[in-house]
């Protein structure tokens, strides 16, 4: 069975990778690589929203054939992530229609701040956001706004924000930059902004004052990494 129904379907995930049109081979010889067992368990019809699951089998079948997927774009971006503060405990304190409410509320809010400073959503975690800026000191801003204004609501939301160079996949970001902003978000207490030492450094100038938050560990990421309480 060829993992691909259609020529078609085969253009559509490849066009899930930029600039790969040239890799696209006929479907003659994508049904002999994906022929194996390993491929045909993976038929579910929404693989394709879940095509980087399986990027290094299909890089494996490319090689194969002497072929390979070129080095995916990067970009230099800033990253921010945001959560709600013991959401699991809000939700059950308040009971789940006027937690849905809340929730609504939050994400109205957020996505008012993220619009005002420029900012682009790239995933809703359901009790948060993931996204990105071209300007670190736009993020740190954007941050600071959404935790302002959701004492307001009963909430606490809590954020994390570093810069580096991310890969582009589609519309969504990658990479070694993004674990960093999730794990420092993951560091951040009530109330807080906590950034990088990158973040930091590049808005010297800025008007932002930090408080320092010490050196710490981040899960997944080599070395140690001082980190920084946005102060004003």
């Amino acid at each position: 069975m060829n993992l691909f129904r259609s020529e078609e379907h085969l253009t559509r995930w490849l066009h899930y990778f930029q600039g790969v049109d040239e890799y696209v081979l006929p479907v003659s010889d994508w049904a002999e690589i994906f022929g194996s067992s390993i491929f045909r368990r993976r038929l579910e019809p929404d693989y394709l929203s879940r095509a980087p699951e399986y990027l290094d089998d299909y890089r494996r079948a490319l090689r194969a054939t002497g072929k390979s997927l070129p080095a995916p774009d990067r970009v230099l971006a800033t990253v921010m992530f945001t959560d709600i503060v013991d959401s699991t405990g809000r939700a059950a304190l308040v009971g789940d229609a006027e937690w849905r409410a809340l929730l609504r509320r939050h994400d109205e809010i957020s996505r008012g701040q993220l619009r005002h400073f420029g900012g682009r959503e790239i995933q809703h975690t359901g009790d948060g956001f993931f996204c990105a800026f071209e300007s670190p000191a736009r993020a740190i801003r954007c941050a600071m706004a959404i935790g302002r204004a959701m004492p307001d609501i009963g909430l606490q939301v809590r954020a994390g924000i570093h810069s580096g160079e991310c890969e582009v996949v589609g519309e969504d970001l990658s990479g070694i930059a993004v674990h960093i902003g999730a794990r420092v978000c993951a560091l951040a207490g009530p109330g807080e902004v906590l950034v990088s030492q990158t973040v930091k450094d590049a808005v010297i100038g800025a008007g932002i004052s930090f408080a320092d938050h010490g050196t710490h560990n981040l899960k997944g990421v080599p070395g140690e990494w001082r980190l920084y309480v946005v102060a004003s």
